[in-house]
């Protein structure tokens, strides 16, 4: 058994048609490659050309010139000729641009005879940059070098926390189960976890961006930067994976791990190995000029540095036949950027630029794929039958529960984006794109993670997907829960194993499936529209091609009402039982520490009545309070309350009591001595309730919290407080 990139074979063989010299090394096992030194993914060999990863995977393989062409598009883009060279005004959308990496404290990520050769000549030191050079050729001005070099060294960055060294296994680790290998190189020799004994891994030119310059940082600026890399390059060519700072500590000992994954005894030390550096003020000063007059500020921002970016001829009267300018066979110092472009890349930009006037702009589709091609978002997901992990790559996507193996690709890898538009809701695209937060996952077996891109890069992505995505008839569901069909006990026997038994697959609020573990049901009205939810349960293999789940209504004859019976049993959710099959009986007691705030049920209670209001402390002291009489009746400690008969049946027993020390609450308190009109309750920010009611004409406020190992009550009466310790 071998895993092979068999679904992109004439990617691969385009590939390598393009660079002749690798046609002998077609296909190579992991036994086949050495397992050090090289074989780190930051000690890749690099390509010699400027490195565009959305160009390489789709268009650099194919001869057709209109789609060269397309491709050509994408270089001019992503190369930023657009920040020197503007396009014409019906393709500004597209054309936006790729800034370039912040430069602010560059002088502690790189040492100064790094910055030099990186204003130099920056291909020298990372082959397959896209900065172009200024200062290459024989023609260079080195006095200007010197002076940029003394103005970036420097910027340095005075914030830059002493992190500990990590944990070079455990960033390994890391490196090759959440996402990083959609991108970058695998580590040749590494074996993911749960690969079969004696299956063979095989790599095939896989366009992977390169991470050259990791060798070259300081350890402590590449722990910062993985932690904050939109910080760095705004550009989100680097998304942010919202690292913890464990793992960034970890996987950036990793990165920076030699041979047989030692770190070298030196990774400590100053960033300038060949001596101290002296900056000059003088060419501080000429350094920061010339980065303003030698046009760096039309791609990098630094705080401090002003001034207007110098724009060139347009795109389109440009003389692509003659060469010459950034197409030079050689570097010309001055002003003339070099990128050292390979053949195909010319040929690309050439058939760009002569069909740029003529071509139409992307209709809606067209301007989703440039999106998804330019952020990348291809290495992971797949529209349309476009992009989506390379078949060897598929198996660094990790999960949590071998269970999800079972379902083959739908187990570990990201899902397909198609109809996205008119599937997730406006909150979950936001919590999937920028919140930080510990909510809970829709997938919570897949160790992948979606990172988080720049919002001004992402939000028009959204709006184009909304638009694209629009279903030609649209499909009408009621979700009110009003009519008496959509009782929410009616959508909690089906979901059981009495019913269509989706707990067979799909788990609910934190209990997992009694099968392979599909997606968590929790937040469905939170994550999906509606009408999405109604298409995909009414016609599954329509709506997601190649999904596993079966068509549960097909000849329901209340197959709309029951899909809406479905979807009030997730609305309330979390008033409601398990369904059958996942409900056992410890879920039904309430643990107020467990959740770290307050909990208040309403419920029938012995000793408190039919209108109890039960509120459970995680300090582990609770109270009860009846809200017909208005007064608190029951105070105990220990575990809080049994709701097994409030959701189970409202006709059943009261609710009882876990805890001990119950003590009855009597005359001891202050109670208003005449009948009460409730009037609800309020919560502070800690989540502690403040009952409200009425007596002769007169609001009451009463508070009871935790003080200590007893209980406090605080009475507001016409502005009046009474503050008094229940002890026992």
């Amino acid at each position: 058994m071998a895993f092979g990139p068999a679904k992109h074979l004439s990617m691969v063989v385009g590939f390598f048609s393009r660079h002749p010299v690798a046609m002998i090394v077609v296909l190579w096992s992991f036994s086949e490659w050495p397992t050090t030194g090289s074989a780190h993914p930051a000690h890749a060999k690099p390509v010699n050309y400027p490195f565009v990863v959305g160009f390489e995977r789709f268009y650099s393989s194919v001869d057709s010139p209109g789609h060269l062409a397309e491709g050509g598009r994408i270089l001019l883009n992503e190369l930023n000729c657009v920040a020197c060279h503007a396009p014409p005004e019906k393709w500004a959308v597209q054309f936006g641009g790729v800034p370039g990496t912040n430069l602010h404290g560059v002088a502690s990520r790189l040492a100064p005879v790094d910055l030099e050769m990186m204003i130099r000549n920056p291909r020298f030191l990372k082959r397959d940059t896209l900065m172009p050079s200024l200062f290459a050729g024989p023609d260079r001005d080195l006095s200007e070098v010197e002076a940029l070099k003394h103005f970036l060294a420097s910027l340095v960055d005075e914030n830059l926390p002493d992190f500990p060294v990590g944990d070079v296994q455990a960033g390994q680790r890391l490196y090759h189960r959440v996402g990083c290998v959609a991108c970058h190189a695998p580590e040749v020799g590494y074996r993911p976890e749960g690969l079969p004994e004696g299956t063979e891994v095989q790599l095939a030119g896989l366009p992977s961006v390169p991470m050259n310059l990791a060798d070259r940082y300081n350890i402590q600026a590449l722990t910062k930067f993985l932690l904050d890399p939109l910080g760095h390059r705004p550009s989100g060519r680097m998304p942010d994976f919202q690292f913890s700072e464990r793992e960034a500590i970890d996987l950036a000992a990793y990165l920076k791990a030699g041979p047989g994954l030692k770190l070298p005894k030196n990774l400590m030390d100053a960033l300038d190995a060949s001596g101290e550096f002296v900056i000059d003020p003088g060419k501080v000063a000429t350094g920061k000029k010339l980065f303003v007059t030698k046009n760096c500020i039309v791609c990098h921002q630094i705080r401090g540095v002003d001034g207007k970016p110098r724009m060139a001829k347009p795109l389109t009267e440009l003389d692509y036949q003659k060469g010459g300018g950034c197409f030079s066979e050689r570097p010309l110092g001055g002003l003339v950027p070099y990128f050292g472009l390979d053949v195909v890349q010319k040929k690309a930009i050439s058939l760009a630029l002569s069909r740029l006037s003529g071509r139409e702009a992307f209709d809606l589709a067209g301007q989703v794929d440039w999106t998804l091609i330019t952020l990348n978002c291809y290495a992971c997901h797949e529209r349309a039958g476009k992009g989506g992990p390379e078949t060897v790559r598929e198996i660094y996507f990790g999960v949590n529960d071998v269970g999800a193996l079972s379902l083959g690709r739908w187990g570990n890898i990201p899902p397909r984006l198609d109809r996205v538009g008119r599937k997730l809701t406006d909150d979950w695209f936001e919590r999937v794109l920028f919140r930080k937060d510990s909510h809970p996952k829709a997938r919570p077996y897949m160790e992948t993670r979606m990172p988080h891109f720049a919002r001004e890069r992402v939000i028009p992505l959204v709006e184009k997907f909304r638009a694209a995505d629009i279903r030609a008839d649209p499909i009408k569901i009621d979700v009110s829960g009003l009519p008496r069909y959509q009782r929410a006990h009616y959508g909690r026997e089906l979901m059981g194993v009495n019913g269509l038994g989706c707990v067979n697959c799909h788990g609910v609020k934190g209990k997992r499936s009694l099968g392979a573990p599909v997606i968590d049901l929790t937040e469905t009205v939170h994550r999906l529209l509606p009408e999405y939810f109604k298409e995909l349960l009414l016609d599954p293999q329509g709506t997601q091609p190649g999904t596993l789940m079966p068509p549960l209504f097909a000849g329901r004859k209340k197959a709309d009402q029951e899909v809406e019976q479905l979807w009030t049993y997730l609305k309330e959710i979390d008033q409601q039982r398990l369904p059958d099959g996942l409900l056992k009986a410890e879920d039904f007691e309430l643990k107020p520490a467990a959740s770290g705030k307050p909990i208040v049920f309403r419920t029938f209670m012995e000793k408190v009545g039919t209108q109890a209001i039960a509120v459970g402390f995680p300090q582990g002291v609770h109270v009860a309070f009846d809200a017909k009489m208005c007064r608190w009746r029951l105070a105990w400690r220990g575990r809080f309350l049994d709701a097994m008969t409030t959701w189970d049946d409202r006709y059943c027993h009261p609710a009882a009591v876990l805890g001990e020390s119950v003590k009855e609450i009597g005359s001891e308190w202050l109670f208003p001595d005449k009948v009460a009109r409730f009037g609800g309750y309020i919560l502070d920010e800690k989540g502690v309730p403040t009952m409200l009611y009425r007596v002769d004409g007169k609001n009451w406020e009463d508070k009871v919290e935790p003080d200590g190992k007893n209980l406090k009550r605080t009475l507001k009466l016409s502005g009046e407080i009474h503050v008094e310790t229940l002890k026992w």
